[in-house]
Formats: structure tokens, sequence, C-alpha cells
């Protein structure tokens, strides 16, 4: 049972650490394109 209830687990955990670096990336990637039209505009 614990070997069956511990996948699971690690793989949501692993899920939300790709989700998170994700989200980083999108973000980062998004400031930069703001900025760079900000600096176009302005």
């Amino acid at each position: 049972m614990t070997s069956v209830e511990c996948k699971p687990a690690h793989r949501g955990r692993i899920r939300e650490i790709l989700i998170d670096i994700a989200v980083g990336v999108v973000s980062n990637v998004l400031v930069t394109a703001l900025s760079s039209v900000a600096h176009l505009l302005f």
C-alpha cells in the first residue's frame, strides 16, 4: 500500500515542479516582451 500511495504523490509533485518552471519561463518571456514593446512605444 505504501509504494502504491507514494507513486501518485511523487508524480503530482513532479507535475507541480514542472508547472512552476513553466509559469516562471512564461512570466519571464511576457515581461521581456512587454518591456520591449514599451521601449518601442515610449
